[in-house]
């Protein structure tokens, strides 16, 4: 079983490379909001200004970050997923000796650690110059805090993207359903702008949802170098989201592939 999960891994990492285009494009996506946001806020905002709590650098790296944890995180399981279903490719799947779920995890990581691969040079040499024009002080323990919130974030994504997708088993399309989905989660995971530019009622409203786990508290966590307590506190929250979101992924998944065996007859 294992065997055939890390082969799944390895078709969809060497998908990438082999797809020119598609490593182009990625390398794009991330190299050019980056340069954007870096120039576009060290302009707006002056030294020893902050805006929502952070400073000039502070927002120059969250923004760069951000899209970077958007290259690590945000797999598009739900367009598959609804892609598989409609055309059928599903009814392939399903008959392996593998569970559906597991099989898309397996994609996912096999896709993350190309894109992994492709930016980890560009990655070096930023946190060198973020380093060397001491834009940015980080510790190893908040390095650790970082790459576990970065893990979590991916994993909470999958179950809440799988979710979302599962939705094409009772739905014809899903196409408007997801770019909605797309621009409500973006907002409210912090990807257009820091949460706590919100007014004090809305941030504490979207802190008691899953959605700030996908970008913001991850970059807070690099960037504002979080108390140990308070990210302890927000990682068992998150684990919890976890777990949770889980079961409905279980539930929902068992009822659809029902449905789905019915309408195939």
């Amino acid at each position: 079983m294992l065997k055939s999960y890390l082969a799944i891994i390895a078709v969809s990492l060497k998908k990438i490379f082999a797809n020119k285009s598609s490593v182009v494009i990625l390398l794009m996506q991330a190299i050019v909001p980056s340069i954007v946001m870096f120039y576009l806020w060290s302009i707006i905002i002056k030294p020893g200004q902050t805006i929502g709590g952070f400073t000039r650098n502070q927002l120059v790296i969250y923004y760069i970050g951000v899209n970077f944890i958007n290259s690590f995180v945000w797999y598009a399981i739900d367009w598959e997923l609804n892609d598989d279903i409609h055309s059928g490719e599903l009814s392939k799947i399903i008959h392996r000796p593998i569970q559906l779920h597991c099989y898309y995890f397996a994609k996912m990581l096999g896709d993350r650690l190309a894109n992994l691969l492709l930016l980890l040079p560009i990655l070096v040499v930023g946190f060198c110059y973020l380093f060397v024009k001491k834009l940015v002080q980080v510790s190893l323990l908040t390095l650790v805090k970082f790459a576990v919130s970065l893990i979590l974030a991916a994993i909470l994504w999958f179950l809440f993207s799988y979710i979302v997708g599962s939705t094409a088993y009772w739905f014809d399309n899903l196409f408007f359903v997801l770019i909605v989905k797309e621009i409500v989660v973006n907002l409210l995971s912090g990807f257009y702008f820091p949460l706590e530019m919100l007014p004090s009622p809305m941030f504490k409203i979207i802190s008691c949802l899953p959605f700030k786990y996908f970008s913001s508290f991850p970059i807070d966590t690099l960037v504002k170098t979080l108390p140990t307590k308070f990210w302890l506190v927000n990682t068992a929250l998150e684990l919890l989201w976890i777990c949770l979101l889980y079961l409905i992924l279980v539930l929902v998944n068992k009822r659809g592939l029902q449905r789905y065996s019915d309408v195939l007859g």
